[in-house]
């Protein structure tokens, strides 16, 4: 399991929590800021699961680790 943080052109920021086969377990609703995101997914990760988060640019950029 991996959470990943993403972002879109409007500025909007959300966060889906991904298996390893890469199914898609849940989404937040978007959120206006980073902090705002990231604050929802600091709630996900005090009751959820320990997993490594993501950020992601889009879709064609990749993405790149940050912390666990």
């Amino acid at each position: 399991m991996r959470i990943v943080v993403r972002h879109d052109e409007c500025g909007q920021w959300w966060w889906a929590a991904v298996s390893d086969d890469g199914k898609t377990s849940a989404v937040s609703v978007p959120h206006l800021s980073r902090t705002d995101c990231m604050r929802s997914l600091a709630e996900l990760r005090v009751e959820g699961p320990t997993a490594p988060v993501i950020y992601e640019n889009d879709a064609s950029s990749g993405a790149w680790a940050i912390g666990a």
